[in-house]
């Protein structure tokens, strides 16, 4: 399954949005309250019909919050736009469907009939779940930006492990973390592996395979930090990782940069392995899907961002993921064709491919060309320098106003300064050509 493309009406801060997807990764980037975040909620407004005829999993639907307010032509006062729409092409059964959801007033309900395909779908997959069926079951998923920190309820209760394969869609579109449910499914799952290795009543339930796709995943993103082996500790009583240097320590003790991956990788995995058990070990890798995450560079050192996207990517090779960032080093490490830009033109907006090249290329560079930031800060000095440098540009670099901030700069800059180094060449410039003139 993946999402090829949305439009977006009187939804939230767009009266209208278009937006392809790559089928692979798209990663969306824009200034702060232009709507990234909109876009992956109302992705999962779109794919929440597929949830209809399984046990687990729940549809999100519009709510009023979701219409979008504009002025009225006379006054100040706002009022919300009817009707509000998602549409959407999604590929699943090999060929691609449109879905059409919409609320139509502030006191109706989401539509569902234009959805009739993507609800069949999913019910003939639920009834192969029924008969004890080998399907595969695509793994759809929503990580928001308070994932760190917003938990779901306690699920010691619920008995994860003999459930419905279904139960891999339990709360998967909340943008609130799902790591308590994992920790209980590590938790039942390690003792169950214990248990079947030690009384021969117990059958290969082929939990250990799954263990090892949650485990080989994390692994895999992980290492690179410094960290391996995701399990359960019985001392500790919680989950923990070894470090070469640290040893074993609890997840709970670790960085929020590591806690936060953790989390969601490990997620994402136990997600593909109650989904598709017949994959065992496999399943993170053979699974497919859609993958949403907002602020996929949370938390995480420049050095870490530069990583992140193909950890996952390699991690998981058959999830599309739609991420939003607002770092310019995880765009350096993807193609320009799976970026999208949002930027305003009288007052609409826009999702586009950016035109300058990405892949391999410097932040800086990244930032200015892409972003649209300028990578030298609005501080005072900066005004100085381009004034230094336009009077050294002139011919003027002996004048008291040049000498004056040229000693200016030099007391509160780094010597090193590239835009002062570069002005002392300039200098040296004018004065060797001056001086071939004489």
């Amino acid at each position: 399954m993946r999402l090829e493309q949305i439009t977006l009406c009187n939804f939230r801060r767009f009266s209208e949005l278009r937006m392809t997807f790559h089928p692979r990764l798209t990663v969306i980037v824009a200034k702060n309250g232009q709507g990234k975040t909109s876009i992956l909620d109302g992705a999962t407004v779109a794919l929440g019909s597929y949830f209809s005829s399984f046990e687990f999993g729940q549809a999100r639907n519009f709510d009023r919050y979701d219409a979008r307010y504009a002025s009225k032509l006379k006054n100040l006062e706002k009022d919300q736009c009817y009707p509000v729409s998602v549409s959407a092409d999604v590929h699943f059964a090999n060929q691609s469907h449109q879905i059409l959801r919409e609320l139509r007033s502030a006191k109706g309900r989401t539509t569902t009939g234009d959805a009739a395909e993507i609800n069949q779908y999913s019910k003939s997959l639920a009834q192969s779940l029924t008969s004890n069926q080998a399907v595969s079951l695509p793994l759809l998923a929503y990580y928001g930006s308070g994932r760190l920190w917003n938990s779901h309820k306690n699920m010691k209760r619920k008995l994860v492990l003999t459930a419905s394969r279904s139960m891999g869609y339990e709360d998967c579109f909340s943008a609130a973390s799902s790591y308590k449910q994992v920790q209980e499914w590590m938790i039942k799952a390690t003792f169950a592996v214990i248990q079947e290795s030690r009384m021969d009543e117990y059958p290969d339930s082929n939990l250990k395979n799954q263990l090892e796709c949650v485990q080989k995943s994390i692994n895999q993103v992980l290492e690179p930090e410094g960290w391996r082996n995701f399990h359960y500790s019985i001392p500790h009583e919680e989950l923990a990782m070894i470090h070469d240097q640290l040893g074993p320590l609890p997840v709970s003790l670790l960085s929020d940069g590591v806690r936060a991956m953790v989390s969601m990788v490990a997620d994402m995995a136990w997600r593909c392995a109650k989904l598709n058990p017949h994959f065992g070990e496999m399943a993170a890798q053979k699974t497919d899907g859609i993958v949403l995450i907002d602020e996929v560079d949370m938390h995480l050192h420049p050095e870490w961002q530069q990583r992140v996207i193909q950890s996952l990517t390699k991690t998981f090779p058959n999830i599309q993921f739609i991420v939003t960032t607002h770092s310019p080093q995880v765009l350096s490490t993807v193609p320009k064709e799976s970026i999208r830009v949002l930027s305003e033109h009288n007052g609409e907006m826009t999702a586009e491919e950016p035109k300058a090249h990405s892949y391999g290329e410097p932040s800086n560079d990244v930032l200015e060309a892409i972003m649209g930031v300028d990578p030298q800060p609005p501080v005072v000095e900066k005004q100085n320098l381009n004034r230094l440098t336009e009077l050294v540009e002139q011919g003027d670099y002996e004048s008291e106003e040049a000498q004056k901030l040229f000693s200016l700069l030099q007391g509160v800059l780094n010597a090193a300064h590239p835009q002062l180094k570069k002005i002392e060449r300039s200098i040296r410039r004018h004065r060797f050509l001056k001086g071939e003139a004489n």
